[in-house]
């Protein structure tokens, strides 16, 4: 309902007006309107018709009328044609049809007398409840309207006829008389779906620029469903936000980049037999909302806070939103889910379940049925399940779970599952068609643009020098790379509008520690302490003091919590059943079981890191479990000393025939021991953040990782904790970025370690790290493997140089053809998207084996078509390569050039130089082309002595499928040739009889 198309009509005489109704602007030019309202009691059209549009608050326009469509059966509904247009910009009109059982909420604005005062009318919000089961047949098929507020007197409604009815943002309706046996609380409206279809009506609509009108259904359980969900993404709190502020996420969203990634299927090295850990980049980053459209599955992974849950939140309003305006053709309805709720039921129980627990408290009253997700939401249309949290579920064996349920799902089905990395022997689950992507932090250029939108929803004071000059600061701080992280960021800029004067934290654990103080500053703030306190009060002095003893010990409660999920064998109970067995939330005795737990719950929800999920709460984040379960372990210095050992002193010996267990290590080292590294576990950096630094067991665990014994191993658990915003000791960095540097020079290494010692550095000094990259592209003793494996990690520091030096190594005899042709691909692949120019004509390099020459023309064939033309071209008439290979060229070049691809496999299939069976095999190829060339060139083949026996009847059987009447006589002759075997007369005898073979 736009109420800048509001308008008040009046119909009368040249002396004055005799009749005042409402109505609306549906097009530039037409009004809809009750009938009667233009016309006097014995129907004529009043001569003199006025329209005022628009709310009389805001400006209006006035016009001369006339009716230009009554309804051919006497409905009464009418259009007005204005003599003046009225243009209102945004969408056009859209029409409704309400269905179900469920009454459903209606608004409309009207000028009725009730209204007006001082010789003037003001416009009436309308509404109530629209009940669908109401209303009669044939001249009592109306809209029922229960009005809400209602005015007393009579005729008080006299003037609301002509009302638009809207029923979520659809109009339904147009109110054209009140029921009097209801008194003033009851409306009569006429249905659109009894005059929309009229073709009168239609076509005056179209005709003025309103569009072909278009029912849909309103109260149906996708709608319910829908609404819900949008209501859902927009009101339900995303973590790291302090209550009470919450902007909404479109606010200060800002989209992020993914990569594209896959496992190599071939991810050995030949050179040194070691597995490369992890995926490979074979994408520069590309804007997330234009990779991933829903059209097919897809993976996305990022790191810790990385804004995953932004994503598929932002994908869902997206989706939501275009199938409620009604411009969701082609796209699937989308739903969100956490990958926890679909273990263990049938895909389309486990996304209603979860679906109704989710939305009942926005709106969705009513559960959806059983089989809601069982069928399409409509023809041809699909579900783009939002699986959100898969690394949430802390057992392989239920993500794996998870993984093939959406691997085996049906084809109504499409997903984007979103989580941190999971072992590839986890993800492969899905096959190798389903792509991966990794989920890219936010670029450095958008950190002032993410600030700006922040200080902006936060009311601090001119926001855009505010936020250049805090970014300014992230830099000298050293923040910056961890500003990068959305919901870091998120943090580090309320914290900054609650207290610009204080120096920004030192990492990423008093980040979290200043945040949750300020979390708590807020909600003692807001009296939370009174509030706990009245809200027992009912049960006597014994209740409010246990009540205040709770919310003076949530910091307390939320580590315990936390320490349960992560660290003990149970992380799948219930969070209120952990809480309510602590000893500060015991319940006091007067208090109702329900009723305490009810208290809990809302003063945890309260704190804003925890929110509700179904029927239980959950923290708002993982990372927030993390951070709450490491300082509950570092507030005890007996429990600290126990986990820090079980995390972190986990020895072995180092043994040079298991190569992962010796990287990068010296073979005078081999055999003693060291400490294995922990892998890659947020948790772990929060307990080495919150440990002092001058902790003796710290102290000795980062000597031992930033060590030589200790290896790539240690050099990438280190790398790891800068790029989460681990606070690590300068010394300790720098001791690595040394050790770094040397293992990528050494060249008694394999040439992978040093690529991944290269690699390692550029997460923690990336400009050092990309040129050591570059060194070892060029390095011949690297290997080829490796070369290739550094060119490609160079995609993310800088897309237009990697394509450089692939291309490089493309042309680099010293390689092998199959490396190569890889070089060449990928720089093809990534060019394509960079939009850069293809490669250099690898196609035409003789020095090339014959299969990656023809491997690397087909792939240019559909990149570059242009230019792989002259390639296939090349290798056709390269007499040096396989015939096979210039067969397959020949045919590669027929999808681009038909009539020159035809020229050439006729040559072959007549060269008597080719083998017999590529020769047939030429013919043949040509059916789609040339049916008639093909018949003959077969019969040909088939009946030429000078060719092999098998080839001849290859020939025969292949004419046979081609055109089976010219096939019988050649077939006969066969059978009877004495210089084919008896085997191969007889096989031809078959064939003539129809028993193929």
């Amino acid at each position: 309902m736009d109420r800048r198309r509001l308008a008040l009509v009046r119909g009368g005489e040249e002396m004055g007006f005799r009749r005042v109704g409402s109505g609306y602007l549906v097009a530039p030019r037409l009004v809809l309107t009750a009938r009667h309202v233009a016309q006097d009691d014995g129907g004529t059209t009043w001569p003199c018709i006025d329209v005022r549009v628009g709310h009389p608050q805001d400006e209006t326009r006035r016009s001369r009328a006339s009716v230009c469509w009554t309804h051919p059966d006497g409905l009464d509904v009418a259009l007005l044609l204005l003599d003046d247009p009225v243009v209102v910009p945004g969408d056009t009109v859209r029409w409704g049809r309400p269905v179900g059982e469920d009454p459903l909420p209606y608004d409309a604005l009207g000028f009725p007398w009730a209204s007006a005062g001082h010789g003037r009318r003001r416009a009436e919000h309308l509404r109530g409840e629209l009940p669908v089961l109401g209303g009669g047949s044939g001249d009592q098929d109306l809209y029922v309207l229960d009005q809400g507020p209602a005015p007393g007197g009579t005729k008080a409604w006299a003037g609301a006829s002509g009302s638009a009815v809207f029923c979520r943002d659809l109009l339904v309706g147009v109110v054209i008389h009140d029921d009097v046996a209801f008194g003033n609380r009851r409306l009569h409206a006429c249905p659109a779906r009894s005059f929309v279809g009229e073709p009168g009506f239609a076509e005056l609509l179209e005709d003025h620029g309103g569009g072909r009108p278009r029912l849909s259904q309103v109260g149906t359980d996708l709608d319910r469903y829908l609404r819900a969900a949008r209501l859902a993404a927009v009101e339900h709190p995303y973590p790291g936000v302090v209550p009470g502020i919450m902007p909404p996420l479109a606010h200060i969203y800002v989209r992020q980049q993914v990569v594209r990634q896959k496992f190599p299927v071939e991810n050995r090295s030949r050179e040194t037999g070691f597995r490369a850990e992890g995926p490979l980049a074979v994408s520069p980053p590309q804007p997330a909302d234009e990779v991933l459209t829903g059209d097919g599955t897809c993976l996305v992974v990022g790191g810790p806070g990385g804004g995953k849950s932004s994503l598929l939140r932002t994908w869902l309003t997206h989706g939501v939103t275009q199938w409620l305006d009604g411009s969701d053709a082609g796209t699937h309805a989308p739903v969100l889910v956490s990958a926890a709720a679909l273990q263990g039921a049938p895909l389309s129980r486990a996304l209603v379940d979860a679906v109704n627990a989710q939305l009942r408290q926005y709106g969705l009253t009513r559960p959806l049925p059983d089989a809601f997700f069982a069928d399409a939401p409509g023809p041809g249309r699909g579900w783009l399940v939002l699986v959100d949290g898969l690394d949430e579920i802390t057992n392989p064996a239920g993500r794996e779970d998870v993984l093939r349920t959406v691997a085996h799902a049906g084809g109504q089905y499409t997903f984007i599952v979103a989580g941190r990395p999971v072992p590839e022997t986890e993800s492969g689950l899905l096959g190798p068609q389903v792509p991966r992507y990794q989920l890219e932090p936010f670029d450095t250029h958008d950190l002032q643009r993410v600030a700006t939108g922040w200080f902006r929803a936060l009311g601090v004071p001119e926001p855009e020098p505010t936020a250049a000059h805090f970014t300014a600061a992230l830099g000298t701080a050293g923040l910056t790379e961890l500003a990068r992280v959305p919901l870091t960021m998120s943090m580090l800029c309320q914290l900054r509008a609650e207290h610009p004067g204080e120096p920004l934290p030192r990492g990423r654990g008093e980040i979290y520690r200043n945040f949750v103080e300020l979390l708590h500053e807020r909600q003692y703030a807001a009296g939370a302490v009174a509030q706990a306190r009245a809200a027992m009060s009912q049960y006597g002095s014994e209740a409010e003091a246990g009540a205040e003893r709770t919310v003076e010990s949530l910091q307390a409660l939320l580590a315990h919590l936390a320490h349960q999920l992560l660290l003990t064998d149970h992380p799948d109970r219930p969070a209120l059943d952990i809480v309510r067995h602590h000893p500060s939330a015991k319940r006091p005795a007067a208090v109702p079981e329900r009723r305490w737990r009810d208290f809990l719950a809302s003063v945890l929800c309260g704190t804003g890191l925890l929110t509700r999920r179904s029927d239980d709460l959950v923290f708002t984040h993982r990372t927030l479990v993390e951070y709450f379960g490491a300082r509950r372990v570092v507030d005890d210095e007996e429990r600290l000393g126990v986990v820090f050992r079980k995390a972190f002193v986990r020895r072995a010996r180092l043994i040079p025939l298991l190569k992962h267990q010796a990287m990068g290590v010296s073979p005078r080292l081999w055999f003693s021991t060291y400490w294995i590294p922990p892998g890659d576990d947020p948790f772990a950096g929060f307990l080495l953040d919150l440990t002092p630094d001058d902790h003796p067991l710290k102290e000795k665990f980062l000597g031992g990782m930033a060590s030589r014994r200790a290896g790539l191993d240690g050099y990438l658990f280190l790398a790891q904790q800068v790029e989460m915003g681990t606070a690590l000791p300068k010394h300790i960095i720098s001791r690595t970025v040394t050790l770094l540097r040397q293992a990528a020079r050494d060249q008694s290494l394999a040439g992978i370690i040093r690529m991944i010692a290269a690699e390692t550095l550029l997460q923690i000094v990336q400009t050092d790290g990309a040129a050591l990259l570059k060194e070892l592209v060029h390095d011949p003793a690297m290997g080829d493997f490796s070369r290739l494996k550094a060119a490609k990690e160079l995609i993310r520091f800088s897309p237009a140089e990697s394509i450089g030096h692939l291309r490089e190594l493309a042309q680099d005899t010293t390689l092998s053809s199959y490396y190569r042709r890889e070089a060449m691909l990928i720089s093809a692949e990534i060019g394509q998207i960079a939009g850069i120019e293809p490669p250099p004509a690898l196609a035409l390099d003789t020095s090339l084996d014959g299969p990656h020459r023809l491997e690397a023309a087909r792939v240019l064939a559909r990149i570059a078509p242009g230019t792989a033309a002259e390639r296939l071209r090349s290798l056709v008439a390269d007499h040096t390569a396989d015939t096979h290979h210039r067969l397959y060229a020949a045919q590669a070049l027929m999808e681009l050039a038909p009539t020159e691809g035809a020229t050439l496999l006729r040559a072959f299939a007549l060269d008597p130089a080719v083998d017999g069976f590529e020769r047939v095999q030429a013919a043949a190829d040509l059916s789609d082309i040339d049916p008639s060339g093909t018949s003959e060139l077969l019969t040909r083949l088939a009946c030429d002595p000078e060719l092999d026996t098998k080839d001849r009847l290859w020939a025969a059987q292949r004419l046979l499928w081609h055109d089976a009447q010219l096939a019988q006589p050649v077939l006969r002759e066969l059978r009877t040739d004495t210089a084919l075997s008896k085997k191969h007369r007889r096989q031809a005898a078959r064939l003539l009889a129809g028993k193929r073979k």
